[in-house]
């Protein structure tokens, strides 16, 4: 691993909406500015941003910042830059956690320019006082909007910021019926009064091509369920509409509270803690008809699921690569796992992928054979199933250590190459011997080749760092083989055996001559190995 100038210096800012009222000190364009500056001043290169707009500092799982410390753990950057403390976050003890543990375990130099604070001088003193400082003030922000939000919920004022499925804002904001949608709810309360369960509900819709909510209101991502398939209700969608007094024509407020003032954990109210205004908009149902369903849905009771653990959670579909689905029935039919995207598609007649079918016991005996043929293999001569899996292991992984050195040893070479080159351009455009107009376009392509190589070494690095997690985690997959070889054959899989060996399986929709399919086993810290494998040390 390179630890010089090859090493990313990750200029990190952050704006939340609450950062915008303070007005531009905080802007992402002065953080920038601050950031690429110092960077300069002091000699840091080859710097990246990372930037997350729009994200508050009490929340950890900002996209960039997550990219930030993944990148981290990579080991391919080497410094990190804030403006000051409040942007890498405002909680006092996450803040902590990055400054004093996370960076210091990952050989980070970490620097907070207003905050002066520069790990490389040791710790200062003053910068949890600053974490705590920013920590006051998530939480006295947080604080303020909630009794903001409490007023306004005890008041009456609608707390929801969008109209539910049967209603539409009109230009005061107030809930005005939707007519095509509500016709739509008030078939689904009549459905249910007439002893109609949600499924069949759902099914109803379906076959009659309504639009999902999601779908009608135009809402659907890319991609998504809702967008390929607009007419798909789930249960869940059903359930949700019986359950809204709102259709009544009642406001209802704090169904729902954060866990803390902080916290990003929703949980639900108890009933004393839930306020209702009655008649605040135009009902679309009867009272009498949403106590009604109220009743029927109270009654019911779901059939207790089938009580058994999923012995592959990670199996999956060779061909649209999405989970495979364990199905389970009371009846005859054999456990089985099946394709999750075909699964999904029966009731809609759009089957993007097949079945894959393969029965539980089926794969499971698989897997179990496999297993067993591996261990006795490592008990007939432990040395060399080693070195079997060790050279398998080489194989799969293409390019060695060895090999990675040397391409960045290349890279490094020609990138100080161009570094002279570049030097002699400049003295020949200062004797002028080159115009300027050749100097810069030559220069220009050297700096673009130049910044290639630079990314080809970092490439490189990262992957020396990820072969060296694998070949430990190879070492792992060993010392589970010497623990099971004492206990003899295995006679029953079990999820903890799986979760031992298997680190996911893929299955194939071809078969065998015996009409069997042959899935893939990849095991855990070594990867797909075959039976003709462990056949070498037979």
């Amino acid at each position: 691993m390179q630890t010089g100038q090859y090493k990313i210096t990750a200029l990190y800012a952050r704006l939340s909406s609450d950062d915008e009222l303070q007005g531009d000190s905080n802007s992402i364009i002065h953080q920038k500015q601050i950031l690429e500056e110092y960077a300069a001043n002091n000699g840091l290169g080859n710097c990246q941003f990372y930037v997350d707009d729009g994200y508050s500092g009490t929340n950890f799982d900002r996209p960039d910042f997550q990219r930030m410390i993944e990148d981290i753990e990579s080991q391919i950057v080497g410094t990190v830059i804030v403006k000051d403390l409040s942007r890498l976050g405002r909680n006092y003890y996450q803040v902590g956690y990055y400054t004093e543990k996370f960076f210091l375990e990952n050989n980070i130099r970490f620097i907070s320019i207003t905050d002066n604070v520069d790990s490389i001088n040791g710790t200062n003193e003053f910068a949890p006082f600053h974490n705590l400082i920013n920590d006051f003030y998530a939480k006295d922000i947080a604080k303020k909007q909630k009794a903001v939000i409490e007023s306004k919920g005890n008041a009456g004022q609608r707390l929801t910021t969008r109209a539910i499925y049967g209603y539409q804002k009109d230009e005061n904001g107030q809930w005005m019926v939707d007519e095509e949608a509500a016709s739509v709810v008030r078939k689904i309360f009549e459905l249910c009064a007439s002893g109609k369960g949600v499924q069949q509900i759902a099914n109803y819709l379906f076959a009659n091509g309504i639009k999902n909510p999601t779908a009608y209101k135009g809402k659907a991502k890319e991609g998504s369920v809702a967008e390929r398939n607009p007419y798909l209700w789930s249960a869940q969608t059903v359930s949700q509409i019986l359950s809204k007094q709102e259709y009544c024509g009642d406001t209802v407020n704090f169904r729902y509270r954060k866990k803390g003032l902080c916290s990003k954990i929703i949980v639900k109210n108890s009933p004393e803690d839930i306020k209702i205004f009655e008649d605040t908009h135009e009902a679309i149902i009867s009272r009498e008809l949403f106590d009604r369903v109220q009743k029927i849905r109270s009654k019911k009771r779901r059939r207790a699921a089938i009580e058994k653990p999923v012995l592959f959670e990670e199996a999956y579909c060779s061909d649209c690569g999405n989970r495979m689905l364990i199905i389970r029935s009371r009846n005859y039919h054999p456990a089985a796992y099946v394709c999750s995207t075909y699964r999904k598609a029966l009731t809609l007649r759009e089957r993007s992928c097949t079945s894959h079918y393969i029965a539980e016991k089926v794969l499971a005996d698989i897997v179990l054979k496999m297993i067993n043929q591996l261990l006795e293999t490592a008990r007939k001569s432990p040395e060399k199933f080693r070195e079997i899996i060790s050279s398998e292991f080489t194989k799969q992984n293409g390019l060695t250590q060895t090999e990675l050195k040397k391409e960045i040893s290349s890279a490094q070479k020609r990138t100080d190459e161009i570094d002279q080159i570049i030097k002699s351009l400049y003295e020949d455009k200062v004797k002028g011997n080159i115009s300027l107009e050749m100097f810069q376009k030559l220069s220009s392509e050297y700096c673009s080749e130049q910044k290639s190589l630079t990314a080809k070494i970092l490439d490189c690095n990262k992957k020396i760092v990820e072969l060296g997690k694998t070949r430990e985690a190879m070492k792992g997959f060993f010392d589970v083989v010497d623990s099971y070889c004492t206990k003899g054959e295995i006679g029953e899989l079990t999820k903890e055996i799986v979760a031992d060996f298997i680190d996911h399986i893929v299955i194939s929709q071809e078969k065998k001559a015996d009409g069997k399919r042959q899935p893939k086993i990849y095991f855990r810290g070594i990867g797909l190995l075959s039976e003709d494998v462990l056949r070498q040390n037979n």
